[in-house]
């Protein structure tokens, strides 16, 4: 896994396809959405969820709301994967 860092308020690179996730206080997923096209969004943090097998999310600011994106699916700006 490669282990890229962020810092908070940068904008990073989410390809479409991607899915995002809004969690309950708990780490429950209780809505999410696919990217339909690449998108910079910006950067809020990262955090480790137990529901997600120990992978990293990162949180990402969108359409007024943070949401969760899984680390594995985040590059830099720029990256057009």
């Amino acid at each position: 896994m490669r282990m890229a860092h962020y810092r908070e308020g940068e904008y990073i690179h989410v390809p479409s396809g991607v899915t995002a996730y809004k969690l309950d206080t708990e780490g429950s997923v209780v809505e999410y959405i696919k990217s339909q096209e690449p998108l910079a969004l910006m950067y809020l943090g990262k955090e480790e969820d137990p529901h997600f097998t120990g992978q990293h999310l990162c949180k990402v600011f969108y359409e007024g709301d943070v949401w969760m994106v899984l680390e594995e699916n985040v590059y830099e700006l720029g990256d057009e994967r």
